[in-house]
């Protein structure tokens, strides 16, 4: 017998595949076209990198893994197809690797806690399989035939110097400040050609912050996204203990060790940076309804000296445990 009142209908709801197979391309030309904005505005496009992999994570906190990452596939297949139609092999199998690694592996952790990991465990697990994979493929470049990343950072600072010098200059800049800005540009080259693997690994860190923590809150209510929370990021006590060799090899080791030391520090303080700013995001929620006032508190923690002490706050979490003492306070 049919329960339905007078004069109401039945609204065909559509099959849950169907539904899958569209969220799945719907994720995909996003992130097709935010890798497309990277590429045709490249200064502009590095504002939609840390976001290429946001519908894909979503989609698994939403459907599972196997969703999401059929989304980063769609869209790899894509920016494949377009590399080999407008460019050399090499060249497009080169950007579609880094395509899939960049929007796969946050779906991939995404999917982890949707099977009862610790969101905190998953993102660490992210951070660092991505570290490892981006500088692991770049630093093999030279085996495609491609120069390696010092030479392209040192070529890439050569053109970009004196461009910069010639417009501070039109634009009225006195000789003592266009000599300082030179001898800052040299020092920012030489930081860069040094430590470029750390520089890597800040990048992907806070890109795959963004990705997992933001694919969470646009796939709530699910339940696996209401349990990935920024503000519940934790670091475990272990990762203390590298973070401190890091720095003492930094300073103490010879030369050869102090790289690759500082190339681990340099990544491993900007995890610690975001775990002090989910701690500071923890107790705004609490104490600052206006959500134009968080923002204000979370930009104010990016500059320095500030984001140092944020880091700080981050780092000795382990030890002092400061939401469960806020939370007794």
């Amino acid at each position: 017998m049919s329960t339905d009142l007078p004069g109401e209908q039945e609204i065909p709801h559509p099959p849950a595949s169907k539904s899958a197979v569209k969220e799945i391309l719907i994720a995909g030309i996003v992130s097709t076209a935010l890798f497309s904005a990277f590429l045709a505005l490249p200064l502009v496009g590095m504002l939609t990198l840390p976001f290429l992999a946001v519908p894909g994570t979503r989609l698994a906190f939403r459907r599972g893994g196997v969703a999401g990452i059929s989304a980063a596939l769609l869209s790899t297949g894509v920016l494949l197809g377009l590399g080999l139609a407008t460019g050399g092999s090499a060249d497009a199998v080169a950007f579609a690797l880094f395509a899939l690694i960049v929007t796969g592996l946050p779906p991939l952790f995404a999917a982890q806690v949707r099977r009862g990991r610790h969101p905190s465990s998953a993102f660490l697990a992210l951070c660092a399989s991505g570290f490892f994979l981006l500088s692991a493929g770049l630093a093999l470049r030279p085996v495609a035939g491609g120069k390696t990343m010092p030479q392209e950072i040192a070529a890439a600072f050569d053109e970009m110097t004196p461009a910069a010098v010639a417009s501070y200059t039109r634009g009225g800049m006195d000789a003592e400040s266009v000599a300082r800005l030179k001898i800052v540009l040299a020092s920012a080259r030489a930081f860069a050609v040094k430590f470029w693997v750390g520089l890597i690994g800040v990048t992907w860190i806070l890109s795959g912050g963004i990705a997992l923590y933001t694919g969470a809150r646009l796939a709530r209510p699910s339940p696996a996204a209401e349990e990935t929370r920024f503000d519940r990021l934790t670091v475990p006590p272990s990762v203390v203990v590298l973070f401190v060799a890091a720095g003492a090899g930094a300073v103490l080791a010879p030369t050869p060790a102090a790289e690759i030391a500082g190339n681990l520090l340099i990544p491993l303080t900007a995890l610690y940076f975001l775990a002090g700013l989910s701690i500071i995001c923890h107790f705004a929620r609490k104490w600052f309804r206006a959500r134009i006032l968080r923002v204000g508190l979370y930009g104010l923690a990016i500059y320095f000296p500030i984001n140092v002490g944020v880091g700080l706050l981050g780092l000795f979490d382990w030890y002092a445990d400061f939401r469960h003492r806020g939370e007794k306070a």
